[in-house]
């Protein structure tokens, strides 16, 4: 027996040291970002067995590669164009326009990115109004009153959707709404949802509610997508009102529920033809689900009435099918544009190297840059590593602020008070590079002042974090902090 359990540990280590020795050639091969390769062989390397599964599920780069899927994706994007079509005729004239009253070089430079990079959810709209909500009581009185006036179609994208007494509340007026007529679906993440009662969303399909987890259809194999977080916060209300930005779908968004004593965010509600985008968006992932083409009719796309001398605003996406990056380009852009002050809220820090590199550029060149991130963490690792980068950017003239008052998951972005960004999007590799999100752009001095007051009314939250303050960290803690920061694009 000795010797057939000795020949069957062999056989296995050599099964493990050839996947590990394959995995290590497809790393390379695939040319990520240096850091990226060489965190992905440090762990296959130091735990070769469940860093293979590690990699496996969360490292491979599980691209598409199969005809019918490629197919797939090129009619998905076809049938975007066309229902987005009467916007995408009236783009030239709107951007002229736009350009004739905005001759900066900041709004030029920002509207030619996004313009080159080709996707349709990157269309630039005027006729909108855009109210921000800085804390969740009042998103979410708002979104209940809202959606008890619709009367055609309610469509909901989240990444994590509590069963609490909020989304109960939240539930009972979307099963009247059913019973009414009103056609209803959900779309939620199931890594994000995995706390979710399955009671309570099977209490919502009998009553008629059209409830799926997502998962990107895309993939070779379904279980690799879980690592391909669905990480938008999505509402779209009858074509003509959308919601977009940082908070889920729970009662902590409200108070911070139990593990912390307040919860800080920022949301925003759109009415408009940039709703209509919000909705393309959401069909695109029922198209992945489902296979049906119906979300894309032009029933969910009403000719909006709101005057189109209203804010000017583009929505972006990014995830693992569209333009690799596409958030991350958008923060590049306005770090690289802003002229006076760069302002950034962000509950995680773990940049990659462009970003970071810019960043210290933008305040060696004179801009004003200033980041918010939390002080009470719910990431341990991921706060941890925030701290490896601050060294370099204080010495650059960077100040850096630590939330302190609840937790704080504000996701903006801010230029020169005149063109900032709301959403989904962490200041991190995985929000850049694997995870499903969406970005507001809006150019409008008003909205942006609004937040900039926002942010200074935060500050007085904060505790300013300095030079003193890093060189007072021991030397294991920041010798922890550094080898961290290795693994950040792993997080």
């Amino acid at each position: 027996m000795d010797w057939l359990l000795t020949s069957v540990l062999f056989v296995f280590s050599l099964v493990v040291f050839v996947y590990i020795v394959v995995s290590v050639v497809f790393i390379v091969t695939e040319n990520r970002s240096p850091s990226s390769t060489l965190a992905w062989i440090l762990v296959l390397y130091f735990l070769p067995i469940v860093g293979l599964f590690l990699y496996i599920f969360f490292g491979r780069n599980w691209r598409v590669r199969s005809k019918e899927k490629i197919r797939s994706i090129q009619r998905m994007e076809m049938l975007t164009k066309k229902a987005l079509g009467n916007i995408r005729d009236k783009e030239v004239f709107r951007v002229n326009r736009m350009l004739l009253r905005d001759t900066s070089l900041r709004t030029r430079k920002m509207l030619e990115f996004l313009r080159r990079s080709g996707r349709s959810c990157t269309l630039f709209t005027t006729g909108n109004t855009v109210r921000v909500f800085q804390n969740g009581s009042e998103k979410f009185s708002t979104l209940l009153c809202d959606l008890k006036r619709a009367d055609q179609f309610i469509h909901m994208e989240y990444f994590i959707w509590r069963s609490d007494d909020l989304t109960c509340k939240i539930r009972d007026v979307l099963v009247q709404k059913v019973k009414e007529g009103v056609e209803v679906r959900i779309v939620i993440d199931p890594m994000g949802s995995i706390m979710t009662k399955r009671s309570y969303i099977r209490d919502m399909r009998k009553a008629g509610i059209q409830v799926r987890y997502f998962f990107n259809s895309f993939a070779p194999l379904r279980f690799t997508t879980f690592n391909y977080l669905l990480h938008r916060k999505i509402v779209v209300i009858d074509g003509n009102i959308g919601y977009v930005g940082g908070m889920n779908m729970g009662e902590e968004y409200v108070d911070g529920g139990k593990d912390f004593a307040s919860w800080r965010d920022v949301h925003i509600r759109v009415e408009g033809d940039s709703v209509h985008v919000l909705q393309a968006t959401f069909a695109e992932n029922w198209f992945q689900l489902t296979k049906k083409e119906d979300l894309f009719g032009e029933k969910y796309y009403p000719k909006n009435l709101v005057h189109d001398d209203g804010v000017p605003m583009q929505i972006v996406t990014s995830g693992p099918h569209v333009a690799q990056g596409a958030t991350r380009q958008i923060f590049l852009s306005m770090s690289v544009l802003a002229r006076e002050r760069l302002y950034i809220q962000s509950p995680y820090f773990i940049p990659d190297d462009s970003l970071f590199d810019t960043l210290k550029f933008a305040a060696l060149s004179g801009v004003d840059v200033r980041i918010m991130i939390t002080g009470v963490f719910d990431k341990r690792l991921a706060y941890w590593a925030a701290f490896s980068y601050m060294e370099e950017l204080l010495n650059a003239g960077v100040r850096i602020y630590h939330y302190n008052s609840g937790f704080f998951h504000a996701k903006t972005i801010n230029i020169d008070g005149a063109i900032c960004t709301v959403g989904t999007t962490n200041l991190d590799v995985r929000s850049f590079y694997v995870d499903h999100e969406v970005n507001a752009i809006i150019y409008d001095s008003r909205i942006a002042s609004e937040l900039e007051d926002s942010f200074y009314n935060d500050i007085a939250q904060c505790k300013e974090f300095t030079l003193k303050d890093y060189r007072m960290l021991g030397r294991f803690v920041r010798l922890r902090n550094s080898f961290i920061r290795l693994l950040s694009p792993l997080m």
